[in-house]
């Protein structure tokens, strides 16, 4: 995958998964430079944190809503979170 000529491409894998919590690893993905990206995902509430080394507050905000917002269904009905997320944002 090419880095994006604007904005940032988000792409985590899923790390870690347990009854209670699952983790999201990877990058975010800018033109010039990638910044490493994690995210939680309370279970079964759905509540997402993100962690993005050496980001802004509000990259982070977006990273966890875009997790968040591809894993809605899954967690609501209780079936496999999504093993890789990729979002673009310009």
């Amino acid at each position: 995958m090419s880095r994006p000529a604007t904005g940032v491409r988000y792409v985590v894998e899923l790390a870690e998964q347990t009854e209670n919590r699952a983790r999201y690893q990877g990058f975010a993905h800018f033109p010039d430079k990638d910044l490493p990206l994690s995210v939680e995902v309370d279970l079964p509430a759905g509540a997402t944190r993100a962690s993005l080394s050496g980001g802004p507050p509000e990259l982070e905000r977006a990273a966890a809503a875009l997790v968040r917002s591809a894993t809605r269904a899954a967690v609501a009905a209780s079936s496999a979170l999504p093993r890789k997320i990729v979002r673009w944002r310009g």
